[in-house]
């Protein structure tokens, strides 16, 4: 999904001719979700001289993985990642998606006005730094305000949560949050539904679940699940967004999800850092206009607030809180 956004946005930009007598080209290669491998593919783009920056990797454990070989290398690397210690690397390395506060904040604040719930319990995931981190958070900020019943865990890999299903059964909490990867996420719902978790209960979990794939596997017993996303495109009444939208829709013949929002934007900003550079354009010039961008219209947020990054790098922006509703992601109400 990620690969699509940035095929769009390279050929826009060199449709447009946006960089003046420069073009964009993007080299794909495939890592497997496995961290030696991202780091031996980003050894390769650095010392063969070709590579400008890289787009990626995807996945919080793979760019922490690879951050020190991008500082080693003295290569900019805008991550699919949540996690700010790739920002804490070095310089070079950089995330494009938004803390894991930034997505708790706006769900902690959207659950406490309108779910109101007495009693929570918490899902992380123990193999994903950003994931993990998400529910610390929220149980921080629900700290005094709801009753927090023990803090469960489960790993990403795992498709039987049978044990943990019971549990949310049998404690009978009326909040459970879930920060896991998609499919996880639905299946804990789905299995907890068939373990007797009524209606009564609501689920919430990150922006992970903001996809297809969480639709599709939970089927009916995500319904009513509410998210936050890195971005709704869809769900955007303004320009940049119905371009996007209109692009995507005829290159690719579907919509956007929110995967290819995230690498369609890491490609904007490099195309922005590019056109913006005076004099040779180099590796040092991108990583500091990475690092100087502020108020740049994106395709990521609520289409109010800009992307800018702040002293330590972190990409700041406006998620959207969402709610699954007949197959479909809605804006909340």
């Amino acid at each position: 999904s990620a690969v699509r956004g940035m095929e769009l946005a390279i050929e826009e930009i060199n449709a447009g001719k946006e960089l003046g007598p420069h073009s964009l080209k993007l080299v794909i290669e495939d890592d497997g979700s496995v961290n030696n491998q991202t780091i031996t593919l980003l050894n390769k783009f650095a010392t063969s001289g070709r590579a400008l920056a890289i787009a990626g990797p995807s996945g919080s454990a793979p760019s922490l993985a690879a951050s020190p070989a991008a500082n080693q290398n003295q290569i900019p690397m805008l991550a699919i990642a949540v996690t700010p210690a790739v920002n804490a690397a070095g310089p070079w390395s950089n995330r494009i998606i938004s803390l894991p506060s930034t997505i708790v904040d706006g769900l902690t604040d959207y659950v406490l006005a309108r779910v109101k719930p007495k009693t929570v319990m918490t899902v992380g995931a123990r193999d994903n730094d950003g994931a993990a981190a998400m529910p610390v958070i929220m149980r921080k900020l629900l700290q005094g305000k709801v009753t927090l019943l023990p803090e469960e865990s489960a790993l990403m890999a795992d498709t039987d949560f049978t044990a943990l299903a019971t549990k949310i059964a049998s404690q009978k909490p009326s909040m459970v949050f879930i920060s896991m990867n998609d499919a996880g996420a639905a299946n804990i719902i789905l299995q907890s539904r068939q373990a007797g978790v009524g209606n009564e209960v609501q689920f919430v979990s990150t922006n992970a679940a903001a996809s297809a794939t969480f639709l599709k596997i939970g089927g009916k017993a995500v319904e009513g699940t509410i998210m936050a996303t890195d971005a709704a495109p869809h769900l955007r009444t303004d320009k940049l967004a119905q371009n996007y939208m209109a692009n995507f829709q005829k290159k690719f013949g579907a919509e956007p999800d929110q995967w290819s929002s995230v690498g369609y934007t890491i490609i904007r900003v490099y195309g922005r850092v590019i056109a913006g550079i005076k004099g040779p354009v180099t590796r040092q010039a991108v990583r500091d206009g990475i690092a100087a961008t502020k108020n740049m219209p994106v395709v990521l947020g609520d289409g109010k607030t800009n992307l800018s990054f702040d002293e330590a790098r972190n990409p700041i922006y406006k998620p959207m809180v969402l709610v699954a509703k007949d197959g479909k992601l809605i804006a909340a109400p």
